[in-house]
């Protein structure tokens, strides 16, 4: 048994020295002298063991494993040899290669000007956060945002900037970047002369040289100040007039729908606690929301006044989404919203009817029986929410 291993490790080492030599193309000379003196080693003990003095055959071959052992491990360890270019390159080889460096410097030069001049184009605010992310870079468009000259901030500098009730949420988000978050996006308030405004920001996460890198889009959401914000997605629904428009048009084919009234009970406790302008961000998001979960078109989602809204529903299994929601009174009709640092729950109204392709409503009716069911959702204390019919 000893002396099939001690042959398996002599030919494991044989085999490592040829394929190291092949592979890096490079002989190891003492590579090879240490398995001939070992090779002639063990050929003397199987041979001519009387020429081995001073000690006996069983403890030779025991230190023989030993040394063979150790070499091959050796061996092993160096198996891998530095690569040495040893062609002769000739002058046209030199240019060639001085031409396809300058290729990619231009290349890379071009890139750097496109990405350069496409900063430019872009309407948003860049914020382009250094590697320890203790600081970042901005560009116009966000010095334009909080009429402020500077295009560098440190952390704390801009959170000096940042509204009381939202900084620690600010600090938190950016110190816990990781490769597990690789974006977010939330809205905070920021100083700009003296009065705080809405912006939102959206991030991208992403590693460069094991080190985590973060750019930023921010947007205004003041109305006053930047017209392309988010409260647009209320002031662009549709009115109650198009709900009849769309009703109409919707009554003469054969499929079933549903018209849900909503109305967002708690908003008025909200402005009256945070402000207005916290309310209408928090309408917003919750519309976005359930035009996402629920409307299959951009616009069958209308605004019949400030805090109510008709949504219509033409899917089947979107309605039965929606119908499990209101009855296990689950976060996907009352959403958590977090706004900056304001966190609150916006709390529903619902009032429900289907019309069927033989119905015989008139559409004033059918729009005046979901208000009435809405109106029993916000008189009963139990459930938010009334089905026409049920």
């Amino acid at each position: 048994m000893n002396d099939i291993l001690l042959y398996a490790s002599f030919a494991l080492g044989v085999v490592l020295t040829i394929l190291s030599s092949l592979i890096y193309k490079k002989w190891r000379i003492w590579k090879i002298i240490v398995l001939i003196l070992l090779g002639g080693a063990y050929a003397i003990y199987r041979l001519k063991p009387e020429w081995i003095p001073l000690i006996s055959t069983e403890l030779f071959i025991e230190y023989y494993g030993y040394v063979l052992y150790l070499a091959v491990i050796l061996i092993a360890i160096f198996f891998t040899s530095k690569i040495r270019i040893t062609q002769n390159l000739t002058d046209y080889d030199f240019f060639e290669m001085e031409k396809e460096l300058d290729e990619i410097k231009s290349s890379s030069e071009l890139l750097r000007l496109r990405y350069i001049s496409t900063i430019g184009l872009v309407p948003d605010a860049l914020l382009f956060y250094n590697d320890d992310l203790n600081g970042f870079f901005v560009t116009e468009q966000f010095q334009r945002i909080i009429d402020k000259k500077q295009t560098e901030f440190t952390l704390d500098e801009y959170a000096e900037l940042i509204h009381n009730d939202d900084r620690n949420q600010y600090l938190t988000t950016i110190r816990k970047v990781s490769k597990k978050t690789p974006a977010f996006d939330f809205k905070y308030r920021v100083l700009r002369n003296g009065v705080y405004i809405w912006v939102e920001e959206r991030a991208k996460v992403f590693e460069f040289d094991k080190k985590i890198q973060l750019i930023s889009i921010i947007k205004g959401v003041d109305m006053k100040l930047f017209p392309e914000t988010l409260i647009h997605e209320i002031d662009s629904l549709p009115t109650e007039q198009h709900l009849i428009q769309y009703l109409t048009q919707a009554s003469k084919e054969p499929e079933a729908f549903y018209l849900v009234m909503i109305q967002l009970t708690n908003i008025p406790d909200i402005n009256q606690r945070f402000g207005r302008d916290v309310g209408n961000l928090m309408i917003a998001e919750y519309i976005k929301k359930m035009r996402y979960h629920f409307a299959k078109d951009m616009n069958s989602i209308f605004r019949i006044t400030g805090i109510q809204f008709a949504l219509i529903i033409k899917e089947q299994r979107k309605y039965d989404v929606l119908l499990r929601a209101l009855q296990s009174g689950g976060d996907l009709i009352n959403l958590a919203i977090n706004i900056g640092g304001i966190q609150q729950v916006v709390y529903p109204n619902l009032g429900v009817i289907k019309h069927e392709p033989w119905s015989t409503y008139s559409l004033n009716e059918f729009v005046g029986l979901a208000s009435k069911a809405l109106d029993e959702a916000i008189r009963n204390p139990k459930k938010n929410y009334s089905i026409f019919g049920e």
